[in-house]
């Protein structure tokens, strides 16, 4: 990412110097290709790419970071803008007809919400009219083309139908624990160890005494019993921050204190996740159905150390493809509000929840009948455009001024 941004940048520094003549700082936007008698510039690719740039972004796409990539990306910017004017001029030449009112009203609304300068709503509006004008000369021509009949439709279902058939899904709650590892334990016992000795060196009374008086016991325990009194030490002192007037040391010391029982409170080995998953899962049965998504969600809140677990550990619809084998086959197997025994998935120990379930069916005709015509306009809306600009190229003069890639070495 950060090499195609580079490359960007270093784009759009040569561009910006290209475009800036003499020293009086003079802008000469430098024509790059001429589309019949109109020409597209060095500032016109510039402008796209900012917005092709954050198209890629939303859509997740891979964004070029190699010269021959952002050379490719400069070139399909080139030819985007071609066909473009191309449909532009089409639409001049038509003389369609645009509801210029509605179009200003519409980009002033748009650059109220946008927040947008006086000098970007002039551009927002000139963008607008482009492609208004380009709508217009496609409806134009959809207009003496065959209209999508309810047969098509309905042919196209049956043609397509494997695309509506839906899984069954579950809508679920899910709360994991995962066990600690050996060395994340060692390290957090060795400072809570550092945080006793720095105890019994306080000049707070009550502080010494917390560490002091469990010492001979620390020094005779084994390691369980060790990291039992390690704990409770870290417990008594972070009860001091609830003293008025402690000073600044002590209540340093009662900060640790706290962070480090907090901390210590999720220690578990996978043994005991299980057993806390199975008490939990026992409590649950005992309550009636309608209280256990309210009981489940709490304890998610509390103890979850898994997806979305300040959010309850709601996890959606888990339907096949979306959460790894094992939560899918506990989601889509459980009845619901019947909390699952404990299971393990990937690093953790989990339980959860199936608040509803859909079975898997096939979407009828009727469920999707207006969304498919809807794609399928947009299909035929892209087809007829990919057609007219082929027609519209083959009747134009569109001749380069300078070849991207000279200007880009």
């Amino acid at each position: 990412m950060r090499r195609w941004f580079l490359a960007v940048l270093c784009c759009s520094t040569l561009l910006a110097g290209e475009a800036t003549g003499g020293s009086n700082g003079t802008v000469v936007d430098r024509p790059v290709r001429f589309v019949n008698d109109k020409v597209v510039t060095i500032g016109d690719i510039r402008t796209r790419n900012g917005v092709r740039v954050e198209s890629y972004r939303r859509a997740g796409k891979v964004l070029p970071d190699t010269r021959e990539g952002l050379l490719r990306f400069n070139r399909d910017t080139l030819e985007e803008l071609t066909d473009e004017e191309l449909l532009v001029q089409k639409a001049d030449d038509l003389q369609v007809d645009i509801d210029r009112d509605r179009l200003s009203s519409d980009t002033i609304a748009e650059a109220r919400q946008r927040g947008l300068a006086l000098r970007d709503i002039t551009t927002l509006r000139r963008i607008r009219e482009r492609e208004a004008k380009i709508d217009a000369v496609l409806g134009w021509v959809e207009g003496r083309t065959s209209a999508i009949t309810p047969r098509n439709l309905r042919a196209t279902y049956d043609l397509r139908v494997a695309d509506f058939a839906r899984p069954a899904r579950a809508r679920t709650l899910l709360i994991a624990l995962r066990p600690t590892g050996e060395d994340e334990r060692k390290e957090l016992v060795t400072a809570m160890a550092g945080l006793m000795r720095e105890a019994q060196q306080a000049t707070d009374p009550a502080t010494v005494a917390a560490a002091a008086s469990r010492l001979d016991a620390f020094l005779a325990a084994d390691r369980a019993g060790q990291e039992k009194i390690l704990s409770e030490v870290a417990g008594v002192l972070a009860d001091q921050l609830v003293r008025d007037g402690i000073d600044k040391a002590t209540k340093v010391l009662a900060t640790r204190g706290a962070e480090l029982q907090k901390r210590w409170a999720a220690v578990r080995t996978r043994e005991q996740c299980v057993i806390a998953l199975t008490e939990l899962r026992r409590e649950l049965l005992a309550l009636p159905a309608e209280q256990r998504s309210d009981a489940f969600m709490a304890q998610a809140k509390a103890i979850s150390q898994g997806p979305q677990a300040s959010e309850g550990g709601l996890i959606g619809w888990v339907e096949p493809g979306t959460f790894g084998p094992e939560i899918e086959g506990q989601a889509l197997s459980a009845a619901p509000l019947e909390p699952t025994a404990p299971f393990s998935t990937v690093g953790a120990v989990a339980s959860l929840l199936v608040l509803e379930r859909e079975e898997g069916r096939t979407q009828g005709f009727a469920e999707v009948s207006a969304a498919l015509q809807a794609s399928m306009e947009r299909e035929r809306r892209a087809m007829v455009r990919v057609r007219v600009t082929r027609v519209l190229r083959s009747q134009a003069s569109v001749h380069d001024v300078i070849d991207l890639g000279e200007l880009l070495k």
